[in-house]
């Protein structure tokens, strides 16, 4: 009877191991929030909850800060090509797809001035603790990290390289099409809208400024491509941050 007992645990034992073995593990996600968090009694600043902006509007000027998190990056574009997350690649030891950027979609519309200008190299992400980030525009192109600074070591006759070609190309279009470029002046009656990408922010960050500096109110000529900046503003544009892993139904892809 001892035997037999004995047998029966040790089959219960292996099925049990058999169906951990089947259980497929869980599907996390990394979640990134961002809330706007406005600050002090400025009344030029303001929260847009239609689309969670940080606004700051004077006189006919608009300015439009919005947090963009992967979700909302990949409903716009293809994650195969995506230059702003990481597709559909997880890191194997996290289990989960990390932020590629921090990515702050702005927006600017100018009703009254002449000529503006945002000059992304004078924009910084600043942390509570003092840490600070610049943002990619502002300080050179955009590289991929396997490929350096040029693609002369892929073999061009073979199907891979080709692909990856083809898939950097179009990466790099997307990019053109959406980043916020440099040296784009904003007429009268115009708006402008761009990407800026920071890097990823540390998961112990609770909350980020994004700093936009010497934004150009004015020049001494009014011709574009002419004249010097001669009117300028600092502005801050303040979020609250919640980073989270969460496990996400195979079914409903949401977070539970």
């Amino acid at each position: 009877m001892g035997m037999r007992t004995t047998i029966k645990l040790i089959l219960a034992v292996a099925v049990g191991m058999c169906v951990g073995c089947l259980t497929p593990p869980p599907q996390l996600k990394y979640v990134v929030k961002a809330k706007p968090e406005i600050r002090g009694a400025s009344a030029s600043y303001a929260h847009d909850p239609a689309d969670s902006s940080v606004v700051w509007e004077e006189e006919g000027l608009e300015i439009r800060v919005r947090h963009l998190d992967d979700d909302q990056l990949d409903s716009r574009f293809d994650p195969k090509v995506s230059p702003y997350t990481l597709g559909d690649w997880k890191d194997p030891d996290l289990g989960y797809r990390p932020p590629l950027w921090t990515a702050l979609e702005v927006t600017v519309i100018n009703r009254t001035r002449e000529r503006v200008e945002l000059d992304p190299t004078q924009a910084i992400l600043r942390l509570a603790d003092g840490r600070y980030f610049f943002c990619s525009q502002g300080v050179g192109k955009y590289v991929d990290a396997e490929h350096y600074y040029d693609y002369s070591y892929l073999k061009w006759s073979a199907d891979a390289g080709n692909v990856e070609f083809y898939r950097q190309n179009d990466r790099a279009d997307i990019l053109n099409r959406t980043q916020y470029l440099r040296e784009k002046p904003i007429r009268k009656g115009r708006k402008y809208v761009g990407i800026l990408t920071f890097p990823r922010l540390p998961e112990d960050a609770v909350d980020f400024t994004l700093e936009v500096n010497n934004f150009i109110l004015a020049f001494d000529r009014f011709e574009v491509g002419y004249g010097n900046p001669v009117e300028f503003i600092d502005l801050k544009f303040p979020f609250k941050v919640e980073q989270s892993v969460v496990e996400v139904s195979s079914t409903a892809g949401s977070g539970r």
